[in-house]
């Protein structure tokens, strides 16, 4: 007799892989990116991914990300992973822009080309940085928004509206389709959901609402919007680092909102921790051993994502999700 098994694929999630070449090498700050996306890499291989999903912050980018986005290429290509990689565009892609070195559209072409977006097999308007993929194998649908405006993520609108009213259209035909939507987005919302103490967040640079005056930002709020209206899609970010021993890396809002994700960083994680005035901050000292994401395996009726550790390949159960469709 012939045991039915049960369809499934898998893939890898990962973030903040932040290669980091600032200054020609000699101002490093992720010591360890390089090397933990290799053992990203390996693990791909090793566990049979189909793809590998990145939420973004793939590059540093204090003093151009040039050589970090061919840092980021020839590690994929050493280490003989041959599936596709589909990133999002996070804060540290624009970076550069800030201190004047270029502009953030020069960025965003940086961003296209190293990705190699136009090899992939996705839906997207030519020139942009956001984008869909539908899988082949149940046909789940995954949503890439990109953080296009700017490297300061909690001092404007991080989206434009035409990326709102695309993101609003995709989502809601994908949903009106029946299919698992993951949306991809770098950057948590301070104060909501995960990544970070909600009650007391150690990290300011997430993403606001308003501004310091209670002007609002109309397209974050769009976002949030999203978020707490599609309660059964799954939104994926990364952006804080915290490591999955704070336990504060899932939520949907007591039911309020879609379920949430967030990876901690490949590059290096940080923890919540308090300073020597009681104050809430996060402790950013990085450990060759704190590289962390997820292996996630997805089947007709849930999606279960598996805690991982990149450094020595080893799953934590206790920081397992199932999310049932």
């Amino acid at each position: 007799m012939t045991l039915k098994t049960e369809k499934s694929y898998r893939f890898l999630l990962i973030a903040d892989v932040h290669i980091d070449l600032e200054n020609g090498g000699k101002n490093i700050y992720f010591i360890h990116a390089e090397k933990n996306l290799a053992r990203a890499l390996e693990i791909a291989k090793q566990r049979g991914c189909s793809f590998i999903v990145n939420a973004g912050d793939t590059v540093t980018n204090a003093s151009g990300a040039k050589e970090e986005w061919e840092c980021y290429r020839q590690i994929i290509e050493e280490s003989g992973y041959t599936g596709q990689i589909f990133e999002a565009m996070g804060n540290h892609e624009t970076r550069w822009a800030k201190y004047g070195g270029c502009s953030i559209e020069d960025c965003q072409r940086e961003f296209i080309k190293y990705t190699r977006l136009q090899d992939k097999p996705i839906v997207r308007t030519e020139g942009k940085t956001y984008y869909s993929y539908v899988d082949r194998n149940f046909g789940d649908a995954f949503v890439f928004l990109a953080l296009e405006n700017g490297v300061s993520t909690n001092e404007i609108d991080n989206f434009s509206d035409e990326q709102m009213d695309w993101a609003k259209e995709q989502i809601e035909r994908y949903t009106r389709e029946g299919r698992r939507v993951f949306l991809i987005q770098h950057a948590p919302i301070i104060g909501f959901g995960v990544g970070d103490d909600v009650n007391h967040p150690a990290y300011q640079g997430s993403i606001r609402l308003t501004d310091q005056n209670g002007k609002a930002f109309c397209n974050n709020q769009r976002f949030y919007k999203l978020v707490r209206r599609y309660k059964n899609m799954i939104w994926l970010s990364g952006h804080t680092h915290v490591d999955l021993r704070d336990e504060v890396n899932y939520s949907n809002d007591g039911g309020r909102a879609c379920h949430m994700i967030h990876i901690p960083s490949t590059a290096g994680t940080t923890r919540l921790a308090y300073d020597e005035k009681g104050e809430r901050v996060l402790d950013r000292t990085f450990f060759e051993d704190a590289s962390q994401g997820y292996l996630v395996d997805v089947f007709e009726d849930r999606a279960v994502f598996k805690g991982i550790s990149f450094y020595d390949g080893q799953t934590y159960p206790q920081y397992t999700y199932a999310i049932y469709r």
